[in-house]
């Protein structure tokens, strides 16, 4: 920018000069003072406010000596507009206000120049507002610009961390029920290892079926972070899963029965995940938890909702902490979607998990 600025300054302002007039023709003098402002331009970055009073000084003493009038001013305007879009708009404001009156006090006691007349002197003011203004819009534009740019850097992070958020509740969710049913069935096997062997070798197929299904549903999980696209995927899971879910938690000893109000209907897929993972986070805890042997499932779907009911009718085996990350999962979820979640122990006993998720999403 240096380099660009002298030389369009000198070339245009010797252009200008070569017309005769009573005015003091370009000389060496005049050639050194038009370099002196672009050359100050070298500095900018470290001191604006001092480039800009260089380059006031500088001109201020081209048009004192009364040289032929040109563009010399160019390196001024540059240097203005640069002092403001980097933040030293009061300083730069308060060198020009300065400038011109010392400017014309100066003229007009070195006597080489007649006086700039009230005409003449409204309307250098008014250039150099002018160029003062365009400096402050090119330092808003620049702090929308960053600002843009520290909103989108933060969105980023947001989408990361929920990301993150998400691919961490789907991992607790799936080894929380994928590891519940394996010990159960190991139990099984344990115990009729010996007096029924079938039934033992049915629990260990199933202990090799869900960890199969564990693994391909880490897969996927950990192929969100790693963006792995020839990772092995599932289908993403929803409602249409559930049978399935309820049908290892009986070949595991926890019998579900599950019971579907109103009209059925498609569901978005966070909705129809988060859904499902509620319900299935609620089957895991009550065989980890309750010592009841059958729990129900109501799934209700109304005009702007849907509502998953897990209810047990216990006693309770072991208290589930209320600020586990079973809980806070199945909570973040609802309300990650602008819906609701309850949980806690029923008066008749036992526990129940209720969450209501409407069909619309938050944008």
């Amino acid at each position: 920018m240096p380099v660009l600025v002298g030389a369009l300054q000198i070339a245009t302002t010797v252009a200008a000069a070569q017309r005769v007039t009573e005015r003091r023709p370009v000389d060496a003098l005049a050639i050194a003072l038009l370099a002196v402002g672009p050359a100050l331009l070298w500095l900018w970055h470290r001191a604006p406010v001092l480039v800009l009073a260089g380059n006031f000084a500088a001109t201020a003493a081209y048009y004192t000596l009364g040289y032929r009038f040109g563009p010399a001013a160019l390196s001024l305007a540059v240097a203005m507009v640069v002092a403001v879009a980097t933040g030293r708009r009061r300083a730069a404001w308060v060198v020009t206000a300065a400038g011109l009156p010392t400017y014309l006090l100066v003229s007009a006691a070195v006597g080489r120049q007649a006086a700039p007349g009230p005409v003449a002197v409204v309307a250098i003011a008014a250039v150099l507002g002018l160029v003062l203004a365009v400096g402050e819009a090119v330092r808003v534009a620049g702090e929308r610009r960053a600002d843009a740019e520290r909103a989108r850097v933060a969105e980023q992070r947001r989408r990361v961390s929920d990301e993150r958020l998400r691919v961490a509740r789907d991992l607790h969710d799936v080894l929380a029920h994928h590891v519940s049913l394996v010990n159960m069935q190991a139990n099984v096997a344990l115990r009729l290892f010996d007096r029924d062997p079938e039934q033992a070798r049915a629990s260990v197929a199933a202990i090799k079926e869900v960890s199969r299904e564990t693994l391909d549903d880490l897969r996927a999980a950990l192929a969100v972070l790693r963006r792995d696209t020839d990772a092995p995927r599932r289908p993403s899971a929803g409602l249409s899963q559930v049978d399935e879910l309820l049908a290892r938690s009986g070949e595991a000893g926890l019998r579900v029965t599950k019971t579907v109000e109103g009209e059925p209907r498609q569901l978005a897929t966070a909705v129809d995940l988060a859904a499902f993972r509620i319900v299935q986070e609620a089957v895991t805890n009550v065989r980890r938890h309750s010592a009841a042997g059958a729990a129900t499932l109501r799934i209700a779907f109304t005009d702007d909702a849907v509502m998953v009911t897990v209810h047990d009718h216990g006693p309770a085996a072991t208290l589930p902490n209320p600020d586990g990350d079973g809980i806070t999962g199945m909570r973040e979820r609802a309300v990650g979607l602008a819906g609701t979640f309850e949980s806690g122990p029923t008066p008749g006993g036992g526990f129940r998990v209720y969450a209501e998720l409407p069909y619309r999403t938050p944008s």
